[in-house]
């Protein structure tokens, strides 16, 4: 299991602080939506030169142009860049066209299921279509919702029709929710505000790292 740390706060000088005390327990980094409108494609090539052996995913959430908006994202340095699940096949073909020829992946993001059986019917035509990574992914919106916790059983039912695709797992986790999911077997586990809100990220990050340690032990 692999740790993703969400970076969405759109201020580049609290990112690279972030970064600087948590790096050392991250797997990849994910420059947010909101960082990337703010500071542009550009932003990924400054965090490259700065993390030049860490995975970086570019969370542009795609839903048109996917070889025009992923390959500029490829090129910029990325290794992953997200689409929408429910953007058109034609989007996610382009997509992911544009990430093999960079030696990059694709990750579809589920942010926009409905219900669970929309993102279970999604699910597996995401992976039937060939996308690297799904994304089970609780809107910022949505979270504190009495059903926005992203539930173990609605993970077992996506994995019992994904065959190829590795499993991500996003939306205000934080390390009670992780130990939950961590039977259930995400192969990523996205974390933000627990880390970036923190008063000690470093710690936090720790935190987590132990109980993956624990599971890939």
């Amino acid at each position: 299991m692999l740790l993703q740390l969400a970076l969405d706060i759109p201020h580049a000088g609290a990112v690279r602080r972030l970064l600087d005390q948590t790096a050392f327990g991250v797997d990849i980094i994910e420059l947010g939506t909101p960082l990337l409108i703010r500071y542009g494609i550009d932003f990924i090539s400054e965090i490259r030169r700065d993390y030049p052996e860490m995975k970086i995913l570019a969370d542009l959430k795609i839903v048109d142009a996917g070889a025009v908006e992923s390959r500029l994202a490829f090129d910029a340095g990325a290794d992953i860049v997200t689409v929408l699940g429910t953007a058109h096949q034609a989007t996610l073909r382009e997509a992911g066209e544009q990430a093999k020829g960079c030696g990059g992946r694709i990750m579809a993001d589920l942010i926009t299921a409905r219900d669970v059986d929309e993102t279970v019917r999604l699910a597996r035509t995401l992976d039937l279509a060939g996308v690297d990574f799904i994304c089970l992914h609780t809107a910022f919106d949505a979270q504190g919702r009495e059903d926005s916790e992203p539930i173990p059983e609605r993970i077992d039912r996506v994995g019992a029709v994904v065959h190829r695709a590795g499993l991500a797992v996003a939306g205000g986790l934080n390390p009670r929710m992780i130990e939950r999911l961590v039977p259930h077997g995400p192969d990523i586990v996205v974390v933000g505000s627990y880390v970036t809100g923190n008063a000690d990220p470093g710690h936090a990050v720790r935190q987590i790292r132990e109980i993956i340690h624990r599971n890939n032990g």
